[in-house]
């Protein structure tokens, strides 16, 4: 065996058991002292205080602080159990560190992947039967059995979903004081929220019926009459605090300018929001022409879906709105048949300039210019009935309830 040519090997004779003796017990000392430290290093790395010394780890720091898990290291959760794992996860983190000292890592920061099951389980047990709530119905080990992942209800339970909510997005770290960790970690942020159950159990086919997960609440008897999917609308008007006690869990909180409120709770509230997306039963195919009907009684209803103006993204409503025939009509007539305001304005330009979209502002509105009534013949007689968009709104009997003679 050749030795490097350090003057400390020079001097060892490796056919003397004695030297040979030396040179073991120099090399065990070596890798005593080299295992000493990378096990002195991975306790270190492993303790929360060394994850808080990281600036750009400092807003999960504080939040972890203010949690039920600060009992809990961050390794006991952020690495699977076992010592492969850690060793794993260790080497890997050589990368993190050389993110840090170039300054390239990316922000927000955030996991790659979900947490498993069994890194919760190892405290946790999916037959445990505390709920928040005395009336709850949660039974964890049927969730676990369909495939239902705990961090998939209980995700802001360390640290109150901070990266979904975009609060790390800026990159001012130094603001995240221990006040802040325990503002952030407020009920609201790391309890799962109702439309979390209701989305899960929408997508998976599972019953919502308020009994299925309450003990002491059912659907209240007023919900339970024929027809209530249409009426509800009424009682929503009268007391929309009614629908709030039970569809809270929904609400997004949009402000939604121009509407009336009961529009903009409905636009704003998941539950009712992703109901009113679907075209009613009660609008049949020949709903275009019969809906005036209805919308002449209730135009209230009508702007809880849809605008009487052109929707804007951020307005929630469904592509059809009201101009979108009324208006045409106008401006056909106008342009058509020469009929314009005494202002030298189309009526169809006056309603295009009208922001408002609640029943007052539609009530506002007039598909017709005045004094159509005597000169609709002329614009008939021109353009025809087909062309003139007559019967986009318009029965085929509506003629005959003026036109009753013959001439």
């Amino acid at each position: 065996m050749k030795l490097p040519q350090w003057s400390l090997f020079k001097k060892l004779d490796l056919s003397k058991t004695e030297d040979r003796l030396k040179l073991f017990i120099l090399v065990s000392a070596v890798c005593t002292f080299m295992l000493i430290a990378v096990a002195g290093a991975i306790r270190v790395t492993m303790e929360p205080s060394f994850c808080g010394k990281c600036h750009v780890m400092r807003p999960e720091y504080v939040t972890w602080e203010a949690s039920s898990h600060v009992q809990v290291a961050c390794t006991d959760c952020h690495i699977k159990p076992g010592l492969g794992n850690l060793i794993i996860h260790k080497i890997a983190a050589l990368k993190e560190l050389a993110l840090y000292f170039t300054n390239t890592y990316d922000r927000p920061i955030k996991m790659s992947h979900k947490l498993p099951d069994e890194v919760c389980t190892q405290c946790h047990s999916t037959f445990r039967e505390y709920t928040p709530s005395g009336d709850l119905i949660i039974p964890h080990e049927r969730h676990a059995a369909k495939g239902v992942m705990c961090v998939e209800c209980h995700s802001g339970v360390a640290h109150g979903n901070i990266v979904r909510r975009g609060l790390t997005r800026d990159g001012n770290y130094a603001a995240w004081t221990t006040a802040v960790g325990k503002q952030q970690m407020a009920k609201d942020f790391t309890e799962p929220k109702m439309n979390v159950c209701m989305d899960c159990h929408s997508k998976r086919k599972v019953t919502n019926a308020c009994e299925a997960c309450h003990t002491s609440i059912t659907m209240p008897p007023d919900h339970k009459v024929k027809g209530f999917g249409v009426t509800h609308g009424k009682l929503a008007k009268k007391d929309i605090s009614y629908c709030n006690k039970c569809h809270s869990y929904a609400v997004a909180g949009n402000e939604i300018p121009g509407v009336s409120k009961v529009a903009e709770y409905a636009r704003g509230n998941s539950f009712c929001y992703n109901c009113h997306m679907k075209r009613p039963d009660g609008h049949t195919e020949d709903w275009r022409v019969i809906h005036k009907r209805s919308a002449k009684n209730n135009v209230d209803g009508c702007l809880v879906c849809h605008n009487n103006t052109p929707p804007r993204k951020e307005d929630l409503a469904t592509p059809t709105y009201c101009q979108q025939c009324h208006g045409a009509v106008a401006k056909a007539e106008t342009s058509n048949s020469g009929v314009v305001q005494k202002s030298g304005v189309p009526q169809a330009e006056k309603q295009a300039a009208k922001p408002g979209n609640t029943a007052d502002d539609f009530k506002k509105t007039k598909a017709h210019p005045p004094g159509w009534r005597k000169q609709h013949p002329q614009f008939i007689k021109t353009e025809g009935i087909a062309r003139g968009r007559c019967f986009s709104c318009h029965d085929t009997t509506n003629c005959s309830r003026c036109h009753t003679g013959t001439n």
